[in-house]
């Protein structure tokens, strides 16, 4: 009977139905100790099982990073900027005489492809960047040729320039801006020293210029001049609201934290904030291979995740703009943009004064406005809702016609006019050649108006 294993003493009982006690009772320790082998041999298999399980799918996810993270190199380093892959090396090379398609590439590269960090109250800013062609310094400007230093010196004339991604120079290298060729003809004009800083940024319109600027006063440092460089974005941004508006309501309105990582994450990949999501698995998974495929996929699938209102509707809208121009034509939109601006430029007088700045006001040349589309090289397909611009500048050249503006508003918007030649690196950006245009233009003016004021410690320039 010792020999006997549970089935068989089942069977016994079953064919046997009187037992001695003896014989019970040996006959439920063998049934005992079977059930707790089993129970014991069915834990082993469990965990067998999903040791297996889980060592396989580290495996293959590892073995899907290297996958994916050997197309994504290939990709990298063969793909073509965005502007080159929209128009074609042909056209591109044109605005960019003296440089081989190796450079323009790599210029173009490092212009698309910073995204933009956080920054209180303005939503964004450029990041920090260190490149071959651009280069963002951590305290919020791009660099300049000759770049002064920060803090700057009081031996220098120095000179804040805020704008939009026309200003930042979205499309040149870091000594082909619009400031490097502003501080280049001031110094030469006036003989001394002039430090110009680079606070344009992509998308900003005069709002958030003003707010940056008030920002970089509150903080301490006081320029001499501050030169406002806005139009275009004014119009583009109409209803008053920066670009990652939406972002920025969904995440204070209605989506639980951690839906809201996993947004951000499949939309943009970057960490929410420092030792918060950058440290949580999320964090971590969007850092890899398969976190780029799945924002690939993502963004694919919903666009909305990547673009913002404005976004959304300058896509809608640019197949239609050649044949319905009439709806960019809406003077309540044009009024209302302008009025903001002026608002604005009020607001900036009134703190430059109690600072000690002097604020110049610069109205910008845009393609949609006196000049000649046959030269520009970028104009297919129409501007979309930056068509806002054509008629909100037909509008602003009356209004000042009608009640001129203060002497420190640069009306700068017809140097274009009389141009023949291509004068823009992509749809809305300056070229090299006409951002030294534009640079002296403003230059010009300051000179002509006295509108710089004069400091004795001023270092000269040495011949």
């Amino acid at each position: 009977m010792s020999h006997v294993n549970s089935r068989q003493a089942h069977l016994w009982l079953s064919d046997n139905p009187v037992q001695t006690t003896e014989e019970r009772l040996t006959i439920v320790r063998l049934t005992s100790k079977n059930n707790g082998t089993n129970v014991i041999q069915k834990l082993l298999f469990g965990y067998r099982f999903t040791v297996l399980t889980l060592m396989n799918t580290f495996v293959v996810i590892v073995f899907l990073n290297v996958i994916l993270f050997a197309i994504f190199s290939v990709r990298d380093h063969y793909s073509q900027d965005p502007v080159s892959a929209k128009y074609g090396h042909q056209d591109v090379s044109l605005v960019y005489p003296g440089l081989s398609q190796s450079e323009i590439d790599a210029l173009l590269k490092e212009t698309w492809s910073r995204p933009y960090i956080y920054d209180p109250f303005t939503q964004f800013k450029e990041r920090p960047y260190r490149g071959t062609y651009v280069n963002v310094d951590v305290n919020g400007y791009r660099r300049t040729k000759d770049q002064g230093t920060w803090p700057p010196l009081s031996s220098r004339l120095n000179i804040f320039l805020f704008g939009g991604s026309t200003i930042f120079g979205y499309g040149v290298s870091d000594d082909q801006t619009v400031a490097t060729y502003l501080q280049a003809s001031l110094e030469t004009k006036l003989g001394h020293r002039v430090s110009v800083y680079n606070f344009g940024r992509g998308h900003y319109y005069s709002t958030q210029e003003r707010i940056l600027y008030e920002s970089i006063l509150a903080s301490g440092f006081i320029p001499d001049v501050a030169i406002f460089v806005d139009g275009l974005n004014d119009f583009f941004y109409n209803t008053n609201e920066p670009i990652f508006t939406t972002r920025f309501h969904e995440f204070v309105s209605n989506e639980p934290l951690v839906q809201l990582r996993f947004h951000e994450f499949v939309s943009k990949g970057d960490a929410i904030s420092k030792g918060d999501a950058s440290d949580s698995v999320i964090g971590f998974i969007s850092k890899t291979s398969i976190g780029r495929a799945v924002r690939k996929i993502k963004q694919s699938l919903s666009k909305s995740l990547q673009e913002d209102t404005h976004t959304k509707r300058l896509a809608e809208h640019t197949k239609e703009t050649l044949n319905n121009h009439d709806k960019y034509a809406d003077p309540k939109v044009v009024d209302v943009v302008i009025n903001r601006y002026l608002n604005n430029k009020k607001l900036i007088e009134a703190v430059s004064k109690a600072f000690g700045v002097t604020p110049i006001f610069v109205w910008q040349p845009v393609p949609t406005y006196h000049y000649d589309q046959r030269y520009h090289l970028f104009s297919e397909g129409g501007y979309g809702q930056h068509s806002y611009s054509s008629y909100g500048y037909e509008r602003m050249a009356k209004v000042i016609e009608v009640s001129p503006l203060d002497n420190n508003f640069l009306w700068l918007a017809d140097i274009q006019k009389d141009k023949t030649e291509p004068l823009y690196v992509d749809k809305f950006h300056y070229s090299a050649r006409f951002s030294k245009q534009f640079a002296i233009a403003i230059a010009d003016l300051l000179i002509e108006r006295s509108l710089i004021p004069m400091r004795e410690n001023v270092s000269q320039i040495s011949n």
